[in-house]
């Protein structure tokens, strides 16, 4: 409801396959902005913008990450962040610090699944402490999932829906998978034709107060 700018930080440790951003997994700083350019962007932009998302690459892994948003809110922007959830205690420095008036979370498959959806051990745990994290914290936020067929099979596209909303979610999107940016060229061949299982759709409108396919 918001209109945002968006910061890209780099850096991120999971492989996703789908991934829109694989250039922003390493952290080259030759290419990153200075604090002056970041100041002058929210400096000249107050009078057209509500708010500031901080996107990745994963934001979280970055300790400045809370100063950051401070500074921005300083500015008087609303906040937000996007992130994989990871990186659970930078997750509970930001809301409890209230630094942040949204946070959306990738749900990336089932518990069972997701070490090999991000292609890194042990990442579950972390993602299951970050869900109890934002949902306990009271911050406005949604959890989304992005639908390919050669990443999750229907089920397990199911099984994640109920794993969020037996965690005690509300708000949840379905995301269809798109092209543009992904580097594995074996789900790019397939386009942007991805089509969500009807069967996942009825289970999210029944398991959700909130829900939409975008």
């Amino acid at each position: 409801g918001k209109i945002a700018g968006v910061f890209f930080t780099r850096g991120c440790p999971w492989k996703c396959r789908y991934c829109q951003n694989p250039s922003l997994s390493e952290s080259d700083l030759k290419s990153s902005l200075s604090r002056n350019d970041i100041e002058e962007f929210l400096r000249s932009r107050k009078e057209f913008l509500d708010g500031i998302v901080i996107s990745g690459g994963e934001p979280t892994i970055h300790s400045s990450l809370c100063d950051l948003l401070a500074w921005v809110r300083d500015y008087g922007y609303s906040t937000a962040i996007h992130t994989n959830g990871g990186f659970p205690e930078m997750l509970r420095c930001i809301l409890k610090k209230r630094l942040v008036d949204y946070i959306a979370m990738d749900i990336k498959a089932p518990p069972a699944a997701y070490d090999r959806v991000t292609q890194v051990h042990n990442t579950g745990i972390a993602v299951s402490r970050s869900i109890k994290i934002i949902l306990s914290s009271n911050i406005d936020y949604e959890f989304r999932t992005t639908y390919h067929p050669d990443i999750l099979s229907e089920k397990e596209l199911i099984d994640t829906m109920r794993a969020i909303s037996c965690a005690g979610a509300k708000r949840y999107f379905l995301q269809r998978f798109r092209t543009k940016g992904v580097m594995d060229q074996e789900l790019v061949q397939g386009g942007d034709v991805v089509t969500i299982p009807q069967a996942a759709i009825n289970e999210a409108q029944m398991l959700f107060e909130e829900f939409e396919v975008r």
